[in-house]
């Protein structure tokens, strides 16, 4: 991750608080979530997607990340693992999609998004991810 970047997402956690999730973030990564990430970690984030079963190890329940973490949402890690930055060991050789690519070729060929902008949108909308996730903690 370009160290920018994460001194922005550092500022964003510090000015807003880790448990200061706005509705509207969190609404935003939760269709994300839906149409990308539910197929293997299930609709509410357990791990339980109907495709994660077909993988050597099942997918993490995404509801204990600050449980497994002493308690603290691990945010710059989560995004970095949405990123595609962040190497996941439980996946081995990453059966997790880089998703960071993926938004990107999706945003470029939007024609109506400015190439320029395509980055900032993609960080954006990891950023929703993140949000979202980070509202569906069991703690």
């Amino acid at each position: 991750m370009k160290p920018v970047l994460k001194m922005a997402i550092a500022a964003v956690i510090g000015a807003t608080g880790a448990s200061a999730v706005s509705a509207q973030d969190a609404e935003l990564g939760k269709e994300q979530f839906e149409q990308r990430c539910a197929v293997c970690h299930g609709i509410e984030g357990t791990g339980d997607g109907a495709v994660g079963e077909l993988f050597a190890q099942k997918p993490k329940n995404l509801q204990l990340l600050a449980k497994d973490n002493g308690g603290v949402f691990p945010f710059i890690e989560t995004y970095q693992a949405i990123d595609g930055r962040r190497d996941i060991a439980a996946h081995g050789n990453t059966e997790m999609p880089i998703w960071g690519d993926y938004l990107m070729v999706e945003a470029i060929e939007d024609r109506s998004i400015n190439p320029k902008d395509a980055r900032m949108i993609v960080e954006g909308r990891i950023l929703s991810l993140v949000y979202y996730i980070q509202s569906i903690q069991n703690q």
